[in-house]
């Protein structure tokens, strides 16, 4: 290809580059050094569309130790073995650019796009020959809107990826330099370790549950289990009150229902509720729906989403935002859908139902940059894998949901007083799917139950009543579906990063899985105690969100990188220069709290290797002990003696591994 004075476009991916240039006219594709590139005419103007392959550069500094505030922006194969393969990429690039007259950035229209194509153009190219393409979906009409109506760099947007980068980059270089120094010093031996501004309060999260399942003392109390007969079939009575906290208050109530088994209805409350649709999709809600219904992890939905967007067949998927723009031609999209046999009988039905007046239950939340998640009707699912596929339905029915009219759910609740406490049983009829027909991932319907034959006053006997002890629970393990709900809910992270950040803590082996849910390793916990007891400020989600909300201002034009940047750098240097004037002998005692260390010369755990904290034991069995003794008072008024309430502990499956440790020491020393 030897052409001069053309314009080059420069996409994020070569797939995009693909869809962009074919959106622009026929094409012709050329391979340089392996990279895809197109020419295409569009009128009197030559285009040259190339790929990049994601972000081409990087932040790097030559300097040792820490703390480090100098850093360069390089290419990244230079600093990153894993990314030699962007050397091409960057070097077909830079030779296109000598000769091109204008510049375009047609990257994903976000800050991560936005600074990749503009960090390109900057390094080589001109900025002051630049443009920027937006769109939110890959199909051709779109995409020649937006070359039709090209936009100046969208500077506050790159200045807030920039900042983003920078601030990261100085949480994570000087954070975990500090960690890994500690635990060369400690050890003798060097391991990578990481920490950074969004990772280490997530991690810090975890390790708090992981603590509190590990010391959990599970506590008994008693609630009456009654049942009785309506029309000849059994109903357990749900209680609502509070249940007993002693089993001698339990059983005088269970006697009481003895000499009188009576249940007397209360009151019978039926009503008819309209349940609006469903919000069209961002990003977190798809995450979360489609672990719900097809178990996926955030992860695999973010990178599915992602595929579906590179094909045309839905629009950008890292956004926040659940509203569909008034500008969005639904009609066509819908009647582009209705040439899928799967979805042609829907789309006729919502038309018919909504008389073709389609609006969508837009939610609250908002994108500056996207809007919701929608299928554009275009594309082809072939050759696409069934998770891709189920990914798409979901998406699409969403879609179609958003339009349709409301369901109508009758709910019944029927309120019972037996002997001063109370009770009810509930359930709901469907009496109009509404938009249920098309997303039918919600049920609705409970056991039916026979009003006619219930009055208020009515008294029903009792068919049986015991009873019954339940445990306290821990709580659960944390998914990796909850730990981005729980960043999404504290304002850390964003929609596009906080999948990565969960994978990120389970690479770096802090993280492992256990079932469904997130174990903390041995190393998860020591990095989450040394950040807590030495810098305990730079992990904590009150500053995470403060910095978050600080990025967000400059896309508001409401504040400066620079400035960010300086309180970061007074923040950092402030903590890592108390953690330096630490001695070995410091550290080595700190890390000893928590973990077992065989070349433990201090005193130990008399359970483990961990250092002494109070009582002869570490910090974590001296929890679990006083965990033990506050929560006995409960237990002995269920009966239990000492010896009897330690062997039962050790019975139950939701008393926790430090406890079950400590009981197991307890009665082998006999402490009764």
């Amino acid at each position: 290809m030897n052409i001069k004075d053309y314009i080059l476009v420069i996409a994020e991916k070569p797939k995009s580059a693909e869809k962009i240039a074919y959106a622009l006219g026929n094409p012709k594709k050329y391979r340089i050094n392996g990279v895809p590139v197109w020419f295409v005419m569009r009128g009197t103007s030559r285009f040259v569309i190339a790929p990049a392959a994601g972000h081409l550069y990087t932040l790097h500094t030559e300097s040792k130790g820490f703390p480090v505030f100098d850093y360069k922006w390089v290419p990244k194969y230079i600093v990153e073995p894993e990314s030699i393969f962007t050397r091409k990429y960057l070097n077909v690039l830079s030779m296109l650019a000598k000769n091109a007259k204008e510049y375009i950035n047609a990257c994903d229209y976000d800050i991560e796009g936005s600074l990749i194509g503009y960090m390109i153009i900057k390094n080589i190219g001109d900025i002051k020959r630049s443009k920027r393409a937006k769109f939110s979906s890959l199909t051709a009409s779109e995409i020649v809107r937006a070359f039709n109506n090209l936009l100046p760099l969208d500077y506050n947007m790159i200045e807030a990826g920039y900042c983003r980068h920078i601030l990261d980059w100085l949480w994570g270089i000087n954070v975990s330099r500090m960690l890994m120094s500690i635990y060369r010093s400690v050890f003798n031996e060097k391991r990578i370790l990481s920490a950074g501004r969004v990772q280490s309060p997530t991690l810090s999260y975890v390790v708090n549950i992981d603590l509190q399942r590990k010391t959990h003392v599970p506590v008994p109390y008693a609630y009456p289990s009654i049942k009785i007969f309506i029309d000849n079939k059994i109903f357990k009575l749900i209680p609502i009150d509070s249940p007993f906290n002693s089993l001698s208050d339990a059983k005088e109530y269970l006697e009481n229902i003895k000499r009188d088994p009576r249940a007397t209805v209360l009151d019978i409350i039926v009503r008819d509720e309209r349940i609006e649709p469903p919000h069209p999709f961002n990003l977190p809600d798809l995450q979360s729906e489609a672990h719900r219904i097809y178990g996926f992890t955030p992860y695999k939905t973010q990178k599915l989403a992602e595929d579906l967007y590179l094909e045309a067949l839905i629009s950008y998927p890292r956004t926040n935002s659940q509203k569909l723009p008034p500008t969005l031609n639904n009609r066509e999209i819908l009647e582009k859908l209705s040439q899928n046999i799967v979805y042609r009988t829907l789309v006729k039905t919502l038309l018919a139902e909504t008389r073709g007046i389609l609006r969508p239950n837009n939610g609250p939340k908002e994108d500056p940059a996207h809007p919701a998640i929608y299928p554009t009707g275009e594309g082809t699912l072939k050759g696409l894998s069934k998770d891709h596929i189920k990914l798409y339905d979901l998406i699409v029915r969403r879609y179609l949901a958003t339009f349709a009219n409301p369901a109508v759910v009758q709910y019944v609740r029927i309120e019972f007083i037996v002997h001063g406490r109370r009770y009810y049983l509930s359930t709901n009829i469907v009496r109009s799917r509404g938009w249920l027909q098309y997303y039918p991932y919600i049920h609705f319907n409970g056991e039916e139950i026979s009003l006619k034959l219930l009055r208020k006053g009515l008294q029903i006997p009792i068919h049986e009543a015991k009873i019954v002890i339940h445990f306290t629970k821990p709580p659960h393990l944390p998914s990796k579906i909850s730990l981005v709900k729980w960043m999404e809910e504290k304002g850390i992270g964003t929609e596009a990063t906080r999948a990565e950040i969960v994978e990120t803590l389970f690479k770096r082996g802090y993280l492992y899985m256990r079932g469904r849910g997130s174990g903390v390793s041995e190393l998860g916990i020591l990095i989450s105690f040394l950040l807590k007891d030495y810098v305990e400020e730079l992990i904590s989600v009150e500053l995470t969100r403060k910095f978050e909300e600080r990025l967000n201002m400059i896309l508001n034009m409401k504040a400066k990188c620079d400035d960010i940047v300086e309180e970061a750098k007074e923040m950092l240097l402030k903590y890592i220069n108390r953690v330096k004037s630490l001695d070995i002998q410091t550290l080595r005692a700190e890390i000893s709290k928590y973990i077992e260390m065989s070349d433990n010369n201090g005193r130990r755990c008399m359970i483990c290797k961990r250092s002494v904290y109070a009582n002869n034991l570490c910090i974590f069995h001296n929890i679990a002990l006083e965990n033990i003794r506050s929560a006995y008072e409960t237990w002995r008024k269920f009966g239990f003696s000492w010896t009897q309430y330690l062997e039962k502990l050790l019975k139950l499956k939701s008393t926790g591994s430090y406890v079950k440790e400590v009981c197991r020491h307890l009665i082998k020393q006999g402490e009764f």
